[in-house]
């Protein structure tokens, strides 16, 4: 707008020629005169109406006279004076183009201002949408706090819930057996006084040995009820200090809950009245650049307007009466007139001296108001909490009560349960703590050495056959390829513990079955159950009331591991739906032996117990046969647990295909039992071979991913990693396969899985590491299908497309 105001205001050559050439020009003496005399009224006229300031620049200009003589050197003189009136007029010209672009220069700092106006709106809108995403942040801490109470109510009641159901058990245990012995008792008594006569000095003598044996037993009874009792009274203030324990930290979680909302509700209040002030000073400061900006555009304008009947008026002043110039200079005047009742009607200094200190005592206000508020919410915190103090004691008094009445009630069954706990023991004196393994030891069959297959020179030739077995079961015939079984049997050289994964229907359960009757080993399957906490779950627990230890089926297959007859055939232990229940809790005892195979005991009792079976070491420990595998199945779905690193590390895990693959049956001829020791001494044979296969797949992961695994994913491995890789790469090249498909397994097993697990993993580093996968491949043959397909999944998850190869 600017630069077309300048163009089109742009002043004009004058028309006037120089006072030299009018002599040249026929002039008529009458006319002339009476438009000099008209210019001299009018310029009287406009040097009375005039400002001081232009009274003295118009009064330097004389008023021409009427020419008495020599009208040709009058004409002459009085072309001279409007020429100077003309310069006059052209100063006064470049003094308005001067104004006109200062108006220009303000107007376009008005709209870099409105610029910098929209960044500032647009920056208060990114500050609304964080303190939006502060506000939702806050939202979720809060749902975390409230789940975190419901979970620690929801134990609270899970402890009291189970320590009441163990208490009704017992109790019923023990009311059904005073039923039992009372019944007896009545019939001993019964039989008693039948023979009471014919054997009467010999039931005193009796009476009288029983009479001392009671009293020596009484006091070992006394002895070991206040031992029993002492032990309940300290699990009650155990108990009593955890719920104390729950109960603070619940408090403290309101308190946290509490102070979270108030400072929430504190921030939301803090950023809605800094934006409203900041809006209002923003648009107050946008309302008055506007005014200016009107009133800028509106001087221009008439100004624009003033100079074009200005330059209308010089162009056409030697042709026409001057009188078109006075009406400019009036013009000019009265927009002097208007600029300065619009420089008087702005605030003065004082006036903004004034507004500012209203505002910082606004400012003052609004920060006392909100001290105040803070103060006012403290006191009602401290309030409630007051109150809620008051509420707690009431409850644990009345907690009190109860616990004192459940204490009386619990000291009369005892009292009642003192005479029959005496015949109770000594009936169960001479039982059989250990009756299904005393058992095993028993028949004579299961420790009979049977003849083995001890030859096994070609591994390849082995999972064929073994697939083609598998196939042509005639208990259940099961079809597998053989990538499945080569990984199988090369997980078995690798470690003792299998983690089978793969939706259902895939055969993950068949097939460690279908291996042991295929290889004349054992097998065993234990469904594991969702409630499952310890190994006496999964291995059994001692019922000390009736001197008995209820062995698991679990339990009963290891130690049938251990009798001659299966010591030396592969034993398959299988653990259906292993991820229902927390797995490094009922399988600790057994993740410990696995992880150190020195120590290969496993502890079933804490004291030892007689009699006891023959291969229990001091009558409590089971020492772990090196011929069993640990086999679990496992889902992933809302009803299942997640495996723990340490899990992963120590287990061979192996996903099954979706599809089976299709064997043709065949008749096979029926074949020895597999020896273990020639199933193991075929697995070193081939770790011997090819070694070097191992040294390039560990070779492989070190050199060429071990870089990109470490700087973009955090990833290292240490010496268990290598060690299972010199045992797996050597027997999967042995049966039949390939040093690519062993490294893809292992690097979409061990690796790639916790890449997987990782919840800030970036897009960016997954196409990296696909790319530097598919980059150093070939040197491997073959290629990465596992690997990809992690890595394709792990991309799909985070939304992005894989790469294409």
């Amino acid at each position: 707008m600017a630069k077309k105001n300048k163009s089109k205001f742009t002043p004009r050559p004058p028309q006037l020629q120089p006072s030299a050439a009018a002599p040249t020009a026929p002039v008529q003496g009458p006319s002339f005169t009476h438009a000099l005399d008209l210019f001299s009224q009018q310029y009287s006229d406009l040097l009375r109406e005039a400002s001081p300031e232009d009274q003295e620049v118009l009064a330097s200009v004389p008023i021409p006279d009427l020419p008495a003589v020599e009208p040709q050197a009058e004409l002459e003189r009085q072309f001279k004076q409007v020429a100077e009136a003309l310069t006059l007029l052209e100063s006064r010209k470049r003094t308005l183009e001067t104004k006109i672009t200062d108006a220009d220069t303000r107007s376009s700092a008005a709209e870099k201002r409105g610029e910098e106006l929209k960044k500032e709106r647009t920056t208060l809108e990114s500050e609304r949408q964080a303190l939006q995403a502060e506000r939702r942040q806050l939202g979720q801490e809060k749902g975390q706090l409230v789940e975190r109470e419901e979970d620690l109510a929801r134990r609270e009641a899970e402890a009291e819930a189970g320590f009441l159901q163990k208490r009704e058990t017992a109790l019923t245990e023990l009311r059904t057996e005073i039923e039992r012995l009372t019944a007896e008792g009545g019939r001993l008594h019964q039989d008693l006084l039948a023979e009471r006569e014919q054997h009467e000095k010999a039931l005193r003598e009796a009476r009288e040995e029983h009479a001392s044996r009671l009293r020596g037993r009484e006091g070992e009874f006394e002895t070991k009820v206040h031992e029993a009792r002492e032990a309940a009274g300290r699990e009650m203030q155990k108990l009593q200090a955890r719920q104390q324990k729950l109960e603070r930290e619940r408090q403290n979680l309101e308190f946290e809950k509490e102070d979270l909302q108030e400072e929430r509700q504190h921030l939301k209040k803090r950023a809605r009245q800094e934006v409203a002030g900041e809006l209002e000073k923003l648009e107050a400061q946008v309302r008055e650049l506007q005014v200016r900006l009107q009133a800028a555009r509106g001087e221009r304008d008439g100004l624009a307007e003033t100079l074009d009947a200005h330059q209308q008026a010089t162009l056409q002043f030697g042709g026409r009466a001057p009188d078109e110039v006075l009406r400019e200079v009036h013009t000019l005047r009265t927009e002097r007139d208007l600029l300065r009742t619009q420089l008087n009607a702005r605030p003065s200094e004082d006036t903004v001296q004034r507004l500012r200190l209203l505002e910082t005592e606004r400012t003052d206000w609004e920060a006392k108001r909100l001290q105040d508020s803070q103060t006012i919410s403290e006191l009602k915190q401290r309030l409630e909490r007051a109150g809620i103090a008051v509420t707690e004691l009431e409850t644990l008094r009345d907690h009190k009560l109860s616990l004192e009445t459940q204490a009386t009630l619990l000291r009369t069954a005892l009292r009642e349960l003192k005479a029959d706990v005496e015949k109770h023991i000594t009936s169960s004196e001479g039982k059989v703590v250990f009756p299904a393994c005393t058992d095993l030891d028993t028949r004579e069959s299961l420790h009979e050495v049977l003849p083995l297959d001890e030859q096994m020179s070609d591994l390849g030739s082995f999972v064929k056959g073994l697939q083609v077995r598998m196939a042509s079961d005639e208990q259940q015939p099961l079809q597998y390829s053989l990538d499945t079984l080569r990984t199988f049997v090369a997980g078995l050289s690798m470690s003792r513990l299998h983690l089978l994964q793969g939706i259902s229907g895939t055969g993950k359960t068949s097939l460690p079955l279908a291996f042991a009757r295929a290889t004349g080993g054992l097998s065993a399957l234990t469904e594991v159950q969702s409630g499952w906490r310890d190994k006496a779950d999964l291995i059994g627990h001692f019922n000390a009331f009736e001197r008995r230890f209820y062995e698991a089926e679990f339990l009963q297959a290891l130690y049938k591991a251990t009798l001659p007859r299966y010591r030396d055939i592969p034993v398959m232990l299988v653990l259906d739906e292993m991820n229902l229940s927390q797995t490094e809790h009922y399988f600790a005892s057994v993740l410990s032996i696995l992880e150190n195979p020195e120590r290969k005991q496993l502890t079933l009792m804490e004291a030892p117990v007689s009699p006891s079976p023959r291969n229990l070491k001091d009558g409590r420990i089971l020492e772990l046969p090196d011929n069993v595998w640990f086999v679990g199945t496992a889902n992933h779905d809302e009803s299942t647990k997640d495996f723990a690193d340490k899990t992963y590390d120590r287990a061979h895990v192996m996903e099954l295909p979706r599809h089976p693959a299709q064997v043709q049956a065949q008749r096979m001829d029926e074949r020895l039992p597999l020896s273990f020791t020639a199933l193991t001494g075929a697995f070193r044979e081939a770790q011997k071979t090819y070694e070097v296969a191992a040294d390039q797949a560990y070779t492989y992961l070190e050199t060429e991913l071990g870089a990109v695994l470490h700087d973009r994913f955090g990833l290292n491995w240490g010496n268990r990693l290598e060690r299972q890789m010199r045992a797996f790469v050597p027997v999967m090249v042995a049966t039949g396969g390939t040093v690519a498909q062993a490294t893809d397994h292992m690097l979409a097993s061990k690796i790639l899985r916790k890449v997987q697990n990782q919840f800030d993993v970036r897009p960016d580093d997954l196409t990296e590491l696909q790319h530097q996968i598919r980059r150093t491949w070939p040197k491997l043959g073959g290629a990465p299908e596992k690997s990809s397909r992690c890595l394709d999944q792990a991309l799909r998850r985070l939304g992005v497309s894989s790469v294409s190869a």
